[in-house]
């Protein structure tokens, strides 16, 4: 074992390119313009916050002993109680950029590079990225590969790629900040979990057409998103692209099935389509969700009280095999059915 310590309304995908599982996709709602760069924040949420100068010591947060819970309750993620601990001691990570050797930890490390998975066990915590980390799940045997990032903070800047990716992964009270995407879960991963995280301060050139999102599935099984504060926080860009929507379940690629969607915060912004993609769309070549359950999330109204421009959620199914939807909300308590 290796180990390293320091002291509009539709929505599509775009190929990504070669050398990467999965895809980037979406599109997003044709309103006003603006500099896109996940600065922006909303009104009754934690602020988003701007990119961190590197620094030998971890920005002042609460002690590992009081960050969130891993069930429901508590503060939602954010800037303050995700990303490295306090007091952690960051040195510069100087070890390979591609990890090949399983049990590999990473630990309080500033790193510089885009890390590559492709090893089985790897750990990454207390530690600072800037770059992106991934794991191709398109690569032949990468079953058999997985990592943690935990109590970490990614920053992937403006790259039309998702900060974190593609599967096989655990993602725990982490803050990820730019790239198009902050998660993707690719179509062959084995598993995909994200708990107690802050999914925001995506990044878009102003006159490019990418789309965005906070968690992103085109198709795959066995996702699990547990108390996150989700959102996709830039405004449509000056050729109206931007958000497709804080969470996107689309089935281009596989079946969307077997996800759970629990205690997440899903942040308002009339520069995305919908806060919510459940999976079911009949212009998708897989066109049908099965056993995605949506239940104890907070929808925010934002300043059009739709939270999304279009609405809060579209694509859930709630006649469709397994799937679920339950005690959902507004921020002000009121009920969010299934469909707008």
């Amino acid at each position: 074992m290796l180990v390293i310590v320091g002291a509009i309304g539709v929505a599509y995908a775009v190929q990504r390119p070669a050398g990467e599982g999965g895809v980037d996709a979406g599109a997003s709602a044709s309103v006003s313009a603006g500099v896109s760069d996940g600065s922006s924040s909303v009104s009754g949420s934690p602020s988003p916050s701007g990119t961190k100068s590197p620094s030998a010591t971890a920005t002042p947060k609460p002690s590992a002993t009081t960050r969130l819970p891993s069930s429901a309750g508590g503060p939602w993620p954010n800037a303050s109680n995700t990303g490295v601990p306090a007091g952690t001691k960051l040195t510069t990570y100087s070890g390979p950029c591609q990890i090949r050797t399983a049990g590999t930890v990473i630990d309080a490390k500033t790193v510089n590079c885009t890390l590559e998975v492709r090893a089985a066990n790897v750990t990454i915590k207390r530690s600072k990225i800037n770059g992106r980390v991934v794991l191709d799940t398109d690569i032949s045997g990468s079953s058999k590969w997985s990592y943690t990032l935990v109590d970490s903070e990614v920053d992937a800047g403006l790259v039309q790629l998702p900060a974190v990716s593609y599967g096989n992964m655990k993602v725990i009270r982490t803050e990820v900040r730019g790239g198009a995407t902050s998660v993707q879960c690719g179509e062959h991963a084995i598993s995909c979990t994200v708990e107690d995280s802050y999914l925001h301060g995506q990044r878009i050139p102003d006159d490019a057409a990418w789309h965005l999102g906070g968690f992103l599935s085109n198709g795959g099984k066995n996702i699990r998103i547990r108390h996150n504060y989700i959102f996709c926080s830039p405004p449509a860009n000056s050729v109206g692209e931007g958000c497709t929507g804080d969470l996107n379940l689309l089935g281009d690629f596989a079946t969307i099935s077997d996800v759970l969607i629990d205690s997440n915060f899903l942040a308002a912004g009339t520069g995305m389509s919908y806060c919510l993609y459940g999976g079911d769309a009949s212009s998708k070549p897989y066109p049908h969700a099965d056993h995605v359950v949506v239940i104890n999330n907070v929808f925010q109204r934002g300043s059009n009280r739709k939270c999304g421009a279009y609405g809060p959620v579209t694509g859930f199914n709630k006649n469709g095999t397994g799937n679920q939807w339950s005690n959902n909300k507004w921020d002000d308590g009121s009920t969010v059915p299934p469909e707008n």
